[in-house]
């Protein structure tokens, strides 16, 4: 590692005392490397607030010494600051900041360009500056032998007694410097801040905080929103409640959700009921229980999600009236949905308003559910009314529930009927459904892989439940019944049929594919242990038997190839006969759930899971990863022709479908495979789901 040679460093105290700008803008904030795929990378500037520096650009200069040094490998044209004078760069692509040695420099009037080499001779000093004026400059350096750096503060590990080097660092206090290394802490590696990350925040250590003031402060918890609420119900209401859904296992008890009178016969703006929110459950979702008939009144009602409330029930927030709050004792509103009966004298004090005829029916509601949960677009549209006639409550029915409506399901992801699911999917052609479909299924709520509460175990041992033995499961490979295990690996343990090494190898909150049920299975664990990680596909020669036993009519005997046998090798696993076709649309599902983004609520970040027959790409990624493969998809397809969906795989699907609230659209329409991967696009809506010729499914075992 080259120091900076004391040329640059005169050079760079020149430049920035340099009066071409105005002084205080300095790059406040970067990540370059974080937890998993760096797809929360970003670059910060301080300035005046709401300020147009679209003159200046942050570059960032190679510091590798085998990667020719001082070479531009971007450069981020700045923007307009907002109110608190921050401007950022947004999240990149994933490596487009890397890892190594770097240098950001912010600069005005850049004139050269990315590729450009500014030390050609890789000595440490710059032979260009493409620019009118250098503002600021930090690097973070490996301390190779041959790496240079071109910034006066340069972060190594160990520069703040850490061993390792920092992903990401934040001038504290916002806008300090001094150019020197103090100025910067170091940004929490796993997180903290960005989306979907809880993060490990520990002293010494920043919060991520793209666009907004640095902090050592734990970042709070994203404001949670409504999710559901029933207020009227047919006969006696003694099942009300709301339910707020924010981030897994976090208190919000600093909220409040209030019922507001707006009924313009009564006395609008009146607090009906105040109630305090609590824990949120693994899955995000917090419900009051159910409480004393009439607690939340069946008139017009508004609900509040607000912060740090000081008012009291009974309190008139609108004494006059007009529809306008005249007091605001909370902090801030998080969420709020009104329910009006249509009469034309009602005040509802939010944006978003359900009245008779919202969804096409003419009754007022009762109760509602967000659909996706979470996903809030400040729109009627976010929301579903519930079955008034108790479908999902204890004492109601199933059967009660009718199309647009959603269950009654506090403390349980939202869920509304198939046909409702897939409304929004255009089967014209490939294209199309496929990204209709993605919507459909898009967004689901993770289950927590392990919990003291509900978690990935509790849903596979209803999903793979024994057909006639409530206290057992019978896994997917070896057809064994195995008595149900609360959680740990024992006889049987979860399989991950598409390997979590191809793509997303570390859990976390933000880890959708990790822990999602419909290509979780309960496997016997030496059969789990022989699958390892291997693609599926044939195995006709030269392959080891895993043989299968009888149970429910299928299964058994062993020693001729394919037989009812599991069979693999180094490079295949041919999954036996009756749940080939089970197997193969979980991978279906992951493909077609799983195309990078972000998701919809949580805004964690996504992988791009492809299926393929180039078992090149078929590798491990070592960590969670942006794009990867797993096959063979022609054996998949095969599978899936070859093993029909029966009552059993439906069951399951309507099981896992009651945690994540999401569905395998495969198993519910399986003639849409031939669209999608066979180009067969004829008679999309043929398979009798849809139109009820299939018999009704349940959940109930």
């Amino acid at each position: 590692m080259s120091a900076l040679p004391l040329r640059s460093l005169a050079l760079l105290a020149l430049v920035l005392v340099c009066p071409a700008a105005a002084p205080g803008q300095v790059i406040n904030e970067f990540v370059a490397n974080h937890t998993g795929t760096d797809t929360y990378a970003f670059v910060e500037l301080r300035g005046t607030p709401d300020t147009d520096y679209s003159g200046l650009a942050i570059l960032e200069l190679e510091g590798d010494g085998s990667s020719n040094p001082g070479t531009v490998d971007f450069a981020f044209p700045v923007g307009t600051t907002n109110a608190t004078g921050h401007w950022a760069s947004g999240f990149p692509p994933p490596r487009d900041i890397e890892n190594t040695s770097i240098t950001l420099l912010l600069v005005e009037g850049f004139s050269g360009s990315v590729g450009q080499d500014l030390d050609t001779n890789n000595d440490g000093v710059l032979d260009a500056t493409p620019w009118t004026a250098l503002l600021d400059a930090v690097a973070v350096d490996n301390e190779a032998v041959d790496d240079h750096v071109y910034a006066a503060a340069a972060l190594t590990a160990n520069y703040d007694g850490v061993s390792f080097l920092p992903g990401g660092a934040s001038r504290i206090p916002d806008g300090t410097d001094t150019d020197t290394v103090a100025d910067w802490t170091r940004n929490d590696f796993d997180g903290a801040g960005l989306p979907g990350f809880t993060g490990t925040l520990v002293p010494g250590e920043a919060t991520n905080t793209p666009g907004a003031a640095n902090s050592t402060e734990p970042p709070p918890p994203p404001g949670a929103k409504l999710n559901e609420f029933v207020l009227d119900l047919d006969g006696a209401d003694a099942q009300e409640y709301v339910e707020i859904w924010g981030t897994p296992t976090t208190s919000y008890a600093a909220s409040h959700v209030l019922i507001v009178d707006s009924d313009g016969s009564g006395d609008p703006g009146v607090i009906e009921a105040a109630l305090a929110a609590g824990t949120t459950s693994g899955a995000g979702l917090w419900h009051s229980g159910f409480l004393p008939p009439g607690s939340l009144g069946d008139t017009a009602r508004t609900l509040l999600l607000v912060t740090e409330f000081t008012g009291a029930v009974g309190q008139d927030l609108d004494t006059d009236d007009d529809g306008a709050f005249d007091a605001t004792p909370w902090t801030s509103i998080s969420d709020a949905v009104a329910v009006t009966d249509g009469a034309g004298v009602d005040v509802p004090y939010a944006a978003v308003v359900l009245a008779p005829g919202f969804d096409g029916l003419p009754d007022k509601v009762g109760g509602a559910s967000r659909f996706p949960n979470g996903v809030d677009t400040d729109a009627a549209g976010d929301w579903r009314r519930n079955d008034f006639e108790r479908a999902g409550l204890p004492g109601g029915g199933a059967a009660t529930q009718s199309s647009p409506e959603a269950a009654n399901t506090p403390g349980m992801p939202n869920t509304v009927l198939p046909v409702d699911y897939y409304r929004g999917v255009a089967a014209t052609d490939a294209a199309t459904l496929r990204a209709t479909l993605h919507l459909a299924i898009d967004d689901h709520v993770k289950v927590p892989y392990t919990s003291a509460e509900t978690d990935t175990w509790d849903v596979l041992n209803l999903a793979d439940q024994d057909p006639v033995d409530t206290t057992s499961i019978l896994d997917v490979y070896k057809n064994a019944v195995y008595t149900k295990i609360a959680g740990g690996t024992g006889v049987y343990n979860r399989e991950h049929s598409w390997p979590n090494s191809y793509g997303f190898p570390s859990d976390g909150a933000g880890n959708y594919p990790y822990t999602d049920c419909h290509h979780l299975f309960a496997s016997d664990t030496s059969y789990n242990s022989d699958r390892g990680n291997l693609p599926f596909g044939s195995c006709p020669a030269g392959c080891t038997e895993r043989a299968t036993l009888a149970n429910h009519g299928v299964g058994g005997g062993s020693g001729v190839y394919p037989g009812n046998s599991n069979w693999f090798s180094a490079s295949a696993w041919e999954t036996w006969s009756a749940r080939r076709g089970d197997v193969a649309r979980a991978q279906l599902y992951m493909d077609l759930r799983y195309e990078g983004g972000a998701h919809g609520a949580t805004g964690a970040a996504e992988p791009d899971l492809r299926l393929t027959d180039d078992t090149g790409l078929i590798v491990g990624t070592g960590g969670n990863a942006t794009v990867a493969y797993m096959g063979r998809l022609a054996a998949i397809l095969a599978w899936h022709l070859a093993d029909p969906v029966d009552a059993r795989e439906r069951r399951r699907n309507e099981i896992v479908h009651t945690y994540q609230a999401n569905r395998n659209p495969f198993v519910d329409h399986p003639v849409w495979v031939r669209c999608l991967w066979l180009g067969d696009c004829v008679s999309l809506w043929s398979d009798g789901f849809e139109s009820g010729v299939l018999p009704p499914w349940s959940a109930t075992p």
